[in-house]
């Protein structure tokens, strides 16, 4: 599509074409083949509310999706939410199981100990509404001055604990690795090499890796991502995109999510893939991008 004509469609209209519509079309768009997950305020020009935003989100063909800060919904709305999603066959995506409250998980206070073990058991209770699997687990910040690998290894103890708690209700604590520092300093995860290890030294069911291929893009392994992934595919969970730089829609910076997303459906993976980023645009026109990003990837 040329400018031009671009220019002169409507908003709804470009909308339409780029979540596959035909023009003018009314029903709702085919499914996406990849569980991609939004997250409320994602999708420019979609209602606030939270189960109107569900039903937009359906409508342009999304059946997954995440929402990092659902554990601050209030009980009653959580249960609705998860009520809607499955009458509509969306699948829920994580949500923040803890932040890690700046707690040192290899080497933890009686107190900080307590705030970690205090927000599982409130994600247990959210899970038992949500039906909830993989959770965001974000465990804590690193000392530079000591090696890394000795404190992942002292950080198991901690983990296993949080285990003990979360195991039963089948959640996982999906542990992500960051590219910028969290409470208390830089993150102890700092890549999917970190996470596998720690995954590895905890070798519970419900520890496992939460693959963020944007952080591993900002750390500067952007060319191996496919690579990178691979060597710790044993105990990846859960998936999620973003570009780099810039953290918008694929497409927008250097990361290559048509290849990403090709080799993940030849390693079989069906799970949820969060889009975890923002829009390069705002408005119809962002939406337009959006889409058209995620259709290219999913052909």
């Amino acid at each position: 599509m040329d400018r031009r004509t671009f220019c002169t469609l409507t908003g709804g209209s470009v909308a339409a074409l780029a979540s596959g519509l035909s023009f003018g079309a009314t029903r709702a768009a085919e499914p996406f083949k990849a569980k991609f997950a939004p997250h409320k305020n994602l999708l420019p020009t979609a209602p606030g509310d939270w189960l109107e935003q569900l039903q937009f989100a359906h409508d342009l063909g999304f059946r997954a999706w995440e929402e990092n800060g659902l554990s601050g919904v209030k009980p009653e709305m959580q249960e609705k939410i998860a009520e809607f999603c499955k009458d509509k066959g969306i699948e829920l995506g994580v949500a923040v199981i803890t932040g890690g409250h700046g707690v040192k998980f290899y080497d933890p206070t009686e107190e900080g100990a307590a705030k970690i073990l205090k927000d599982m058991r409130a994600g247990v209770a959210m899970a038992k509404r949500t039906g909830q699997t993989n959770m965001t687990m974000i465990p804590g910040p690193r000392d530079d001055s000591a090696p890394r690998e000795e404190q992942i290894a002292k950080s198991v103890d901690m983990l296993k604990r949080c285990c003990d708690i979360v195991e039963e209700q089948g959640i996982i604590l999906a542990m992500e690795p960051l590219s910028h520092g969290v409470s208390g300093g830089p993150p102890l995860l700092r890549s999917f090499e970190d996470g596998h290890l720690l995954a590895k030294l905890v070798d519970r069911k419900s520890c496992k890796l939460l693959a963020d291929f944007y952080h591993e893009g900002e750390i500067g392994n952007g060319k191996k991502l496919i690579e990178n992934a691979e060597k710790c595919w044993d105990q990846v969970s859960y998936i999620q995109y973003g570009a780099s730089p810039g953290r918008k829609e694929p497409g927008t910076g250097n990361l290559d999510y048509v290849a990403l997303t090709k080799w993940l459906r030849e390693k079989k993976f069906t799970g949820i893939i969060g889009m975890e980023h923002g829009c390069s645009k705002q408005g119809e026109e962002g939406l337009a991008a959006l889409l058209a990003a995620y259709r290219r990837i999913d052909a």
